[in-house]
C-alpha cells in the first residue's frame, strides 16, 4: 500500500539533487526547487535543454531586469515583461507564452485576479507565483485558481529557472517553508493512535489487527 504521503529524495536532468513531497500517488510532485543558498549546479549545457517562452509579471523594475537575466542566461526565452497584472494578462494574451512567473501585489491588478485572467483566457500556460507574502491563504486561492506554483522571494533568484522549467513540463512548485507549515497542520488535525504494549511481535498482531478492523471495503492492499 501507498503512503498518502510520500518523501522523495531524486536527482534531475536539471539540478544535482531536488526535493519532493508527493501529495498522492496520483498528483504531480509539489516540491521545492532549492534550499536559499544552495548553488546551481546543471548538469546538461543550458544550450541544450528545452527553450520555454517567459512572461515575468512584477512591478520591481530591478527585480524584473535581474529575472530576465537570470532565466535567460540559463536558455530561456523571456518574451515579455509586465510591470502591472493587467499588462500581465494583455502579453499573456497576445505572446502566448510557456509560463508566467507573476507577483501578487502590482498596480492596476492584482496577482491572483491576473491568475484568474490568464488561466481563463490562456488555459495552457502555466504560472508560477512568485511573491512576498508566504501567506497560506494566498497559496491556497493561488492553487485553487490554477497556479502551478508559489514561491516566496526570500528565496534565492539563482534557482528560478529550475522552477520555471519544472512548472512548463507540468510539476507543481511550492516554497518548502510554507509546505511544512501545510503538513503540521494536517498532522495536528489527524488523529494520533498509540498503540500500548508494542515491544514485541505481539505488538505487531495487535497492530495488524486493529489495521484490519479499519480499513476500508475498497482498500485492496494485504498485510
Amino acid at each position: 500500500m501507498v503512503s498518502s504521503v510520500q518523501y522523495l529524495l531524486s536527482g534531475g536532468p536539471y539540478a544535482g539533487s531536488r526535493r519532493h513531497w508527493m501529495i498522492s500517488p496520483n498528483s504531480p510532485p509539489l516540491r521545492d526547487p532549492a534550499g536559499p543558498n544552495r548553488e546551481r549546479q546543471p548538469t546538461n549545457d543550458p544550450r541544450n535543454r528545452p527553450i520555454f517562452r517567459v512572461v515575468i509579471a512584477d512591478d520591481d523594475r530591478p527585480l524584473r531586469a535581474g529575472l530576465r537575466r537570470i532565466l535567460e542566461d540559463d536558455g530561456l526565452d523571456v518574451v515579455g515583461s509586465a510591470k502591472t497584472g493587467r499588462q500581465a494578462v494583455e502579453m499573456t494574451i497576445s505572446l502566448q507564452p510557456d509560463v508566467v512567473v507573476l507577483n501578487i501585489r502590482m498596480p492596476q491588478m492584482d496577482g491572483l485576479t491576473a491568475l484568474i485572467a490568464i488561466k481563463s483566457a490562456v488555459p495552457s500556460t502555466k504560472v508560477l507565483m512568485y511573491t512576498g507574502y508566504s501567506s497560506l491563504d494566498y497559496l491556497t486561492e493561488a492553487i485553487a485558481n490554477g497556479a502551478s506554483g508559489y514561491l516566496v522571494k526570500d528565496r534565492s533568484p539563482i534557482n528560478i529557472p529550475d522552477a520555471v522549467r519544472a512548472v512548463a513540463m507540468g510539476e507543481m512548485i511550492v516554497d518548502s517553508n510554507l509546505l511544512q507549515t501545510i503538513l503540521n497542520k494536517i498532522r495536528e488535525k489527524s488523529p494520533k493512535k498509540l498503540l500500548e504494549g508494542f515491544t514485541d511481535a505481539s505488538g505487531l498482531n495487535e497492530l495488524i489487527r486493529e489495521y484490519k478492523k479499519s480499513a476500508r471495503p475498497d482498500d485492496s492492499s494485504s498485510v
